[in-house]
């Protein structure tokens, strides 16, 4: 007679182990690094020398609403901006990607670009420019002393003579 078949326990892999390992760690520092930013952490930052409408509603929340309307006005031409720069990059990009290379069409194609930009950030600041307009006088002087003064020491440790 035969042996009845007896199910081989198979024993987890160390290598699906370790990955297992490693996911939860990756999971853990991912929960942490969201818990400490939170979801403010996900927005677009503002740079730390400058100002824009969306930082002038955080340091006067009492002109939030006026602030957002003048974005919510905005918005659109931004958004319509945003993506014909995106659409002169690509452009570009195809330029110079292309088996034969035109110097010319990539002048042209890098001046598409920087007029795209100017115009986009001529629209931000037309709109931090109309943001600002609805501020009080005390709330201007509230809003520059807190911002951060651009530092440029480096800039002169650079150029200074040896």
């Amino acid at each position: 007679m035969s042996d009845p078949v007896v199910p081989s326990r198979r024993r987890p892999s160390i290598l699906l182990i370790v990955s297992l390992c490693l996911n939860l760690a990756l999971i853990g520092l991912a929960a942490m690094m969201f818990m400490r930013t939170g979801v403010r952490g996900l927005e677009p930052h503002e740079p730390k020398a400058g100002l824009s409408a969306q930082a002038l509603m955080r340091m006067v929340p009492g002109e939030k609403d006026k602030i957002a309307g003048i974005i919510d006005a905005h918005h659109a031409h931004l958004h319509e901006l945003r993506q014909q720069t995106m659409q002169a990059r690509a452009e570009l990009f195809g330029v110079l990607s292309a088996p034969d290379f035109d110097k010319a069409a990539f002048a042209k194609s890098i001046a598409t670009v920087q007029g795209a930009d100017a115009a986009l950030e001529a629209e931000n600041l037309k709109t931090t420019a109309d943001a600002v307009a609805v501020l009080t006088p005390q709330e201007r002087e509230s809003v520059a002393a807190q911002l951060h003064k651009p530092n440029r020491s480096w800039l002169r440790r650079m150029f200074r003579k040896r």
